[in-house]
């Protein structure tokens, strides 16, 4: 399968998979049998420089139909070494992502990413469907459309939240772990970890769990009028929880978990019904018409 150049031709597809940062081909879904690749890494040109690479499958579902998905791992630079890129251009990375999204015509986003656990709550490997987030970064993302209004109330979706726990529990089942349908996800900037004291005073503010993940995509999905969720892998304790947590344990948790992770975003995505009916796509509010994109200058 030929990787093409970098290209303005955006492919049609309803759903949106955001991988986590594990490196090389762990957890890449276009690599499972059950999908059929169409396209693999392709670079795409947008008003905000050039996208992630962006893969393209569609997703087999009962009765021989199929659903259109792109697939693009946001956080891929974070892989090596856990080591994040600069704030900024990953937060025009994000924007030219999503620009890309929608071009494409998503309407639906399941991500999945590794937690550190901020609280003596939850354990290294449960999966966590959060519910809500607080975000400590600085936003360099801005808007694919300024002055858009963006209601976050149930920021995560509900119907894509019910799956993703549904199939959360039936993975916690089947490898004697826990899952958990409630989290408060806390989102920071790195690329450092976080100090005890910071920690500390997240868990005291109501978090749950913490990673460099989830935002900007989760406001950037609600301008374009998608849905989105994620589910969580915690991989560790962050600073300060336990005595003492070991990098290389995280490293191989991160790792492991990546293709895990994966499977169930992929069971989401074909369980989803057809029809949207929740109220995702009524809570952004942009000036002028209603499906106005950026365009270049």
């Amino acid at each position: 399968m030929p990787s093409p150049a970098k290209t303005r031709t955006v492919p049609a597809a309803d759903y949106a998979l955001l991988g986590g940062s594990a490196p090389g081909t762990q957890g890449s879904p276009e690599l499972e049998q059950r999908v059929l690749p169409l396209l693999r890494d392709a670079v795409f040109a947008t008003p905000f420089g050039d996208a992630p690479p962006i893969s393209h499958f569609q997703l087999p579902v009962d009765e021989g139909e199929s659903r259109s998905v792109l697939f693009c791992r946001p956080q891929a630079g974070m892989a090596e070494g856990l080591v994040g890129r600069p704030s900024e251009q990953r937060a025009q990375q994000t924007l030219a992502l999503f620009w890309v999204l929608q071009r494409a015509g998503v309407v639906r986003v399941v991500s999945e990413c590794g937690v550190a656990s901020i609280t003596q709550h939850f354990h290294p490997r449960d999966l966590v469907v959060p519910h809500d987030f607080t975000d400590f970064t600085r936003q360099h993302a801005g808007q694919l459309v300024p002055g858009a209004v963006l209601v976050m109330r149930q920021p995560f979706c509900p119907e894509i939240r019910e799956v993703l726990w549904q199939r959360a529990r039936k993975f916690a089942a089947e490898k004697a772990t826990r899952a958990f349908n409630r989290a408060v996800h806390v989102s920071v900037e790195g690329p450092r970890m976080e100090t005890a004291a910071e920690v500390a005073a997240l868990a005291r503010l109501g978090g749950d769990v913490i990673s460099q993940t989830v935002t900007p995509e989760v406001y950037l999905a609600r301008e374009i009028g998608a849905c989105f969720a994620t589910v969580a892998m915690v991989v560790n304790y962050a600073e300060g929880v336990r005595p003492e947590w070991d990098f290389e344990l995280l490293r191989a948790t991160v790792r492991e978990g990546a293709e895990e992770l994966g499977s169930v975003a992929l069971d989401a995505l074909v369980a989803l019904p057809v029809e949207r009916g929740c109220a995702c796509a009524e809570r952004r509010r942009l000036p002028g018409a209603a499906d106005r994109v950026a365009t270049p200058a």
